[in-house]
């Protein structure tokens, strides 16, 4: 169990390493990106990129899951040639769906960006179209390689789209947003009338930066195979399964996987439909946010320029509280979710290939591990941003108007990571239907939500309605695990224990921090410097509450010397 819970936990870090690393790259690239183009062009940009994602997950969430299940079993039994056409098959088959994806994008982006209230993204769902093709192909190389349980091509191709979409995005809105109006036989746009002409614009380029980040992923796939793979030649068994049987069992597992996952994109699709048509139902609702369209403001500009009256006006202030809310809250949201990727990757062919091998307590064991791991990271994330809200959005943004939205949504953190992980746990043991169902009930609870309350409470109640939806999913999941799986689950090791280390760090940053900025307000340096005393309390307060067990340490990089040092000092 230490070799196996070890090479997961290694594959996990590899994959959470990079998914920093993207993070990272992603907020240089939404940070300024934000700054550059304001809440009308990110809530533009968001329009089309929540669109594009939807199609991208309907096309490719439960296939590299799939392929990556597959593989495992395959190479648990020895048998190499069987994972190859495993891969084979699935490559043929996302490339069909992938051009389907891209078409259907392309072809009714006008109607798309209409039904959502939002026409001016139409250009930018055309741009990010072809990424759709480009990523089903890349999804099918990753799911071979996390199959037999390298992630360091899928942790390359993560870096590579992401930096890609930085530089490439970035420099394309700079120029265009730093064109001149009214200035024929520019190269592009040829003529930008307006400076919202020029924003939609702009927004459109930084889109054009998502697909060329997919391309250059796909290259370097291709290259990682054909360098590595291509090479190898495996030998043929007796008995050679058919490539029908394949495909058959790849869509088995992969149909309910995307189901479930499309209803998870389809709740952000939810929150944008429902938050640019239901904000301009009842008027006053803009009220809380009257300071981003009063007299002097960069929309109160456009406003006079473009001639906005009416349900266009409203439309225009519910578009940038769409801005505000996905380029400052959710941006922020989706940084602490980075190890949780890496965990949910590999655990789905680290569980298999237990399962494979019939080694249930293994599995039982690691099940355990993973979830107790997701608490540990999530909860702390969840205390630091209810109570940092503000400060830690001004170390980013000029300003920090999303604090408040920031600040509902961190009671959602740890239930998303548990929802991510729990899902993959269910998958990993073939109860695909599980999740699914209690994701459809999920969804439906936000749908609910986001239509009643936000004509009441405005796009506050957004991430309450976030929070509402995944909270219930992560329950019926545990339910689940231990009723399903028959996983023992002790709720005090799992989650109280990391609670109660999360409120001591909680306590003693809002503390520190507000006798600090009453001396130094708004300090970027006092912020930073504040969360790092908050990591080392929290450091502090898991091992006396004893959140981590030695099973868990042991299966750690290290972990025999972890664990010893640990012992020595008996916190463990």
């Amino acid at each position: 169990m230490k070799e196996k819970g070890g090479k997961f936990l290694q594959g996990a870090l590899i994959l959470a390493g990079a998914n920093f690393l993207v993070k990272i790259i992603g907020a240089l690239f939404k940070v300024p990106l934000y700054n550059l183009i304001g809440e009308e062009g990110s809530g533009i940009f968001n329009v089309a990129y929540q669109i594009y994602t939807f199609m991208f997950i309907i096309a490719t969430a439960g296939f590299p899951i799939a392929v990556s299940k597959m593989v495992a079993e395959s190479i648990a039994k020895g048998d190499e040639y069987d994972a190859r056409r495993i891969f084979q098959t699935a490559t043929f088959l996302l490339g069909i769906i992938g051009i389907i994806g891209s078409t259907v994008l392309y072809t009714f982006a006008e109607p798309l960006a209409n039904l959502l209230g939002n026409a001016d993204s139409a250009l930018g769902i055309k741009v990010i179209a072809p990424g759709v093709f480009f990523v089903s192909l890349v999804s099918a190389y990753r799911g071979y390689f996390q199959g037999k349980q390298n992630m360091f091509p899928t942790a390359g191709s993560e870096v590579v789209e992401a930096g890609g979409k930085l530089l490439i995005g970035i420099a394309a809105a700079a120029a265009i947003m730093n064109a001149r109006l009214n200035a024929p036989g520019t190269s592009f746009p040829e003529n930008i009338f307006s400076s919202h002409e020029r924003t939609v614009y702009s927004a459109t380029g930084a889109i054009f930066g998502v697909t060329a980040g997919t391309f250059l992923a796909l290259v370097l796939m291709l290259i990682i195979y054909s360098s590595k793979e291509r090479k190898i030649k495996p030998v043929p068994p007796k008995e050679i399964r058919a490539r029908k049987e394949i495909l058959k069992n790849l869509v088995k597992i992969a149909i309910p996987i995307t189901i479930g996952a499309s209803v998870s994109s389809l709740t952000s699709l939810v929150d944008l439909a429902t938050i640019m048509n239901r904000l301009v139902v009842n008027p006053d609702v803009f009220d809380s946010y009257a300071h981003l369209f009063a007299e002097g403001t960069e929309f109160a500009r456009k406003a006079v320029e473009e001639g906005w009256e009416g349900i266009t006006l409203l439309q225009k202030k519910a578009n940038s509280l769409y801005g505000v809310y996905t380029g400052q809250a959710q941006t922020m949201f989706n940084l602490p979710l980075t190890i949780v990727v890496g965990l949910s990757m590999s655990i789905v062919p680290a569980i298999s290939t237990a399962l494979a091998e019939k080694n249930f307590k293994d599995a039982q064991t690691m099940t355990r591990s993973v979830l107790k791991i997701t608490s540990i990271f999530a909860l702390p994330c969840a205390v630091g941003f209810f109570v940092l809200a503000e400060p830690i959005l001004r170390i980013l943004y000029s300003d920090a108007n999303g604090y408040l939205l920031l600040e509902k949504l961190a009671f959602a953190v740890p239930f998303v990571a548990l929802v991510s992980v729990s899902n993959s746990v269910l998958q990993s043991y073939g109860k695909v239907y599980y999740p699914v169902f209690n994701m459809l009930i999920g969804g439906l609870v936000k749908v609910l939500m986001n239509y009643t309350l936000i004509p009441v409470w405005g796009i506050d109640a957004a991430p309450l309605a976030t929070t509402a939806c995944y909270g219930i999913i992560a329950v019926l999941n545990f339910f689940c695990i231990m009723y399903k799986l028959k996983v023992k689950i002790n709720p005090f090791d799992m989650i109280l224990r990391p609670l109660c280390a999360s409120v001591v760090m909680g306590a003693v940053v809002m503390v520190l921090y507000r006798s600090i900025s009453g001396i130094i307000p708004f300090s970027r340096i006092v912020t930073i410097a504040v969360i790092g005393v908050g990591a080392l309390v929290y450091l502090v307060a898991v091992l006396l509450v004893k959140a981590l067990d030695k099973g868990d340490v042991l299966n750690l990089p290290k972990g025999e010397k972890i664990a010893a040092l640990m012992t020595k000092y008996k916190l463990l």
